[in-house]
């Protein structure tokens, strides 16, 4: 009953329509015409819901829960604040939002975001809750991690959940179980065709595209490399954060920076039951600043491209160590919680 045929009118009435039922002229007609259809479409479903702010407690803290256009000085989206400041909580919203609902009987959707949180928060009876606020402890005191809205906050629970769903797959667990069976069945790094099987199973399975870069080095050439590098079974069993870079440079017709990576980790993890190695990525590089304060992609860059794996490989050391995630292949599955929760 609100549409119209004639674009510019739809959106002139969509403008008029947001203002007067918000009271306040935050709109024209040359708003963003995502944000007026956003608030446009949910101040339609708020007549019918009768959405309104609620108070909620988490942890001893009043918050308030606003939908589409109820707090538009803050947000126009469906937010939460903190009653005392009203400021938004800000990367922290998703992970106290989730954690109400969980203590209060509703199982977030797979990908829940911020909004489908806030909203269903209100519906529900329930206005208090505890839980677990993610911490990291430096120098003898707690200090929060902030970590963006979109990003699943780093706990042992979540990194469990995270590495039992990739092993439960149906294609990267099977993957996984052969490139397991192919390492314990050709563990050394010594003959050059068993180098090359090795190398072309973890350059398939982990979408590394060795082939698209044929025309500057070789499956040959980096199997060469690998068995002409001195100790190198024996570097790979002590962790060594040098063997990374040792291949990545290769002949220096390449950087094959995230292809080192995952094959010292397969061959560290697998054969050796270590955990010494972290897999870099695109989404690594992408995903891990949010979890580390000061941290950005560019840097992260900057160590793959200067062949600094030992600050990067320490830098989730240091991460892992200050959420106190102290369990089994730590570093492995912190690699499944980085990319199955972010691919």
């Amino acid at each position: 009953m609100y549409f119209f045929l004639d674009i510019s009118k739809q959106q002139e009435f969509e403008v008029a329509y947001c203002n007067k039922h918000m009271k306040n002229d935050i709109f024209t007609i040359n708003t963003d015409l995502y944000s007026i259809s956003y608030v446009f479409s949910k101040l339609l479903m708020d007549e019918e819901n009768s959405c309104i702010m609620k108070k909620i407690t988490i942890n001893g803290i009043e918050y308030l829960l606003y939908c589409a256009g109820e707090n538009t000085a803050v947000s126009i989206y469906p937010h939460m604040v903190e009653a005392s400041s009203g400021k938004i909580p800000k990367g922290k919203q998703l992970g106290l939002l989730k954690g109400f609902l969980e203590a209060n009987g509703v199982t977030p959707i797979d990908n829940a975001n911020t909004h489908w949180c806030v909203e269903t928060a209100m519906k529900i009876d329930g206005q208090n809750a505890n839980i677990k606020v993610l911490q990291a402890f430096e120098k003898g005191e707690k200090k929060e991690i902030p970590l963006m809205e979109e990003y699943l906050p780093i706990s042992i629970a979540n990194i469990e959940k995270q590495d039992q769903l990739v092993r439960a797959s149906d294609n990267y667990g099977k993957e996984a179980l052969i490139i397991r069976d192919v390492l314990n069945a050709f563990p050394d790094n010594t003959d050059l065709n068993t180098v090359a099987m090795k190398i072309a199973v973890i350059d398939v399975t982990n979408s590394t595209h060795l082939a698209q870069k044929k025309s500057l080095i070789s499956l040959y050439d980096i199997s060469k490399l690998i068995i002409n590098i001195k100790d190198f079974d024996v570097r790979l069993q002590q962790g060594d954060p040098d063997l990374v870079n040792d291949i990545a440079k290769n002949t220096g017709a390449i950087n094959l920076f995230s292809f080192a990576t995952k094959y010292c980790t397969y061959h560290n993890v697998e054969i050796y039951g270590r955990d010494d190695y972290s897999i870099y990525d695109g989404i690594v590089k992408e995903a891990l600043p949010h979890y580390v304060r000061g941290l950005s992609a560019h840097k992260i860059d900057t160590w793959r491209r200067s062949y600094n794996y030992a600050a990067f490989n320490e830098c989730i050391g240091k991460l892992l160590d200050d959420c106190d995630i102290h369990i089994p292949f730590r570093r492995r599955k912190f690699d499944h919680f980085l990319w199955y929760a972010n691919r």
